[in-house]
C-alpha cells in the first residue's frame, strides 16, 4: 500500500530535526551517507508504489513539471542572493569553475531527444540526489554560520523541494519498470564538507546553485515532453 506523500514528508522532516540537532551526522568519515541514507530511507522504504496507468503517470509528470518549474525559478532568485551576500557582487559570473563532483549540467539535443522514457527518469533521479547532497550540506554550513536567516532559510526550501522531485521520480520509475530504482551509494568529497577556506566554501555554493539551474532547466523539459507524450496517449490510446 502507498503511504501518502504527506506521510513521506513527516518521516523526512524527522530526518531533518535530528541532523539540525546534530549536524555532525553529515560528517561521519568525511562523507554524507549517513545523510544519503535518511534520504533513501524517507524517499524508497518507507513505500512500495502502487502501480501507475497511463492516466496516473500522466498526472504524475504534469505534477512534476509544476514542482520542477518552481524549484528552478527558486533556485534562479536564491543565485542572485547568493552573489550578492555571499560573493559581494550580484553581476558575478565565472563559468570556468567547477566543481568534478557535480553531475554533468550540459546534454546534447541530439543526445536527448534519443533518450527513452525509463532512462530520462533513471538519469534525474541519480543525478537530483547528487545535486541534494550538495545543497543539504551548503544548508547546513549556513545554519552553522548564520542560523535563521533569509539565505538559510531559501536553501532548505530548495532542498525540500529537490526531495520531492526525487521522490516523485522513484515512483514513476516504479510504474514504468515495475521495480523501484535500488539505493545510490553516494559521498561528498572533504573539500566539500571541510573546504579550506571561507572564500572557497563561497565559491563552491555559487557553482553548486549554478549548476543546478542548467541542469534543473532539463529536467523541466523532460517532464514537458513525459507529460505531453503520455497525455497524447491518453487521449488517443491504440
Amino acid at each position: 500500500m502507498m503511504m501518502p506523500l504527506v506521510m513521506v514528508g513527516k518521516v523526512f522532516t524527522k530526518c531533518i530535526v535530528l541532523l539540525n540537532t546534530n549536524p555532525c551526522l553529515f560528517l561521519v568519515s568525511g562523507t554524507m551517507n549517513t545523510a544519503a541514507t535518511l534520504l533513501f530511507l524517507a524517499l524508497a522504504t518507507v513505500s512500495s508504489p502502487a502501480p501507475m496507468g497511463q492516466t496516473s503517470l500522466s498526472t504524475a509528470f504534469t505534477q512534476s513539471t509544476t514542482l520542477s518549474r518552481k524549484t528552478l525559478q527558486d533556485v534562479r532568485t536564491l543565485i542572485g542572493e547568493y552573489k550578492l551576500v555571499k560573493i559581494g557582487n550580484p553581476m558575478f559570473e565565472d563559468y570556468n569553475l567547477k566543481l568534478q563532483s557535480l553531475p554533468n549540467s550540459q546534454m546534447g539535443y541530439g543526445h536527448w531527444l534519443e533518450m527513452q522514457d525509463g532512462e530520462r527518469l533513471q538519469q534525474n533521479w541519480e543525478d537530483l540526489q547528487v545535486f541534494w547532497m550538495h545543497v543539504d550540506a551548503k544548508r547546513i554550513h549556513e545554519l552553522g554560520q548564520t542560523e535563521g536567516s533569509p539565505l538559510a532559510h531559501s536553501i532548505e526550501g530548495i532542498s525540500l523541494d529537490l526531495r520531492d522531485l526525487i521522490y516523485q521520480l522513484s515512483r514513476q520509475i516504479s510504474a514504468l519498470n515495475s521495480t523501484s530504482p535500488k539505493p545510490l551509494d553516494l559521498t561528498l568529497p572533504s573539500n566539500i564538507l571541510n573546504p579550506d577556506y571561507d572564500w572557497h566554501s563561497k565559491l563552491q555554493g555559487y557553482i553548486i546553485f549554478r549548476d543546478l539551474e542548467t541542469y534543473l532547466n532539463k529536467v523541466v523539459r523532460d517532464f514537458i515532453l513525459l507529460k505531453t507524450k503520455y497525455r497524447t496517449s491518453v487521449r488517443n490510446p491504440t
